[in-house]
């Protein structure tokens, strides 16, 4: 998964569908796959690139405007482990993050470059 652009959901989710395991079955059963939709709500108290739970929506989270921003509006969650679609990268500004979970750095707003 690595030599994909994170940027280009289509040809991940197309790669996934053609992941074979041992038996040469496939591996992620894609058909029966749940769809979770989160409440973010913006808070600027909050730092960039993190989340707190919200105290008025439960189950909700609240995030400053950047941290929303830089979010990816849609995320694959393969199994319990999220390691299998990681790829860290350093941003020019010096922090480092996992580009699955972002489409600009969510600490100050720089486009991506891979």
């Amino acid at each position: 998964m690595k030599n994909l652009n994170h940027n280009d959901q289509d040809k991940i989710l197309e790669r996934l569908k053609n992941i074979d395991n041992m038996a040469g079955l496939p591996a992620i059963d894609l058909e029966a796959r749940e769809d979770f939709k989160v409440n973010i709500r913006v808070n600027e108290s909050v730092g960039p690139a993190k989340f707190k739970p919200d105290p008025l929506i439960p189950g909700g989270f609240i995030a400053n405007s950047l941290t929303i921003k830089a979010m990816r509006p849609d995320l694959f969650v393969v199994g319990e482990s999220m390691e299998d679609l990681s790829l860290m990268y350093e941003c020019a500004c010096g922090k480092e993050f996992d580009l699955q979970f972002w489409k600009l750095c969510p600490h100050c707003a720089r486009e991506i470059k891979i």
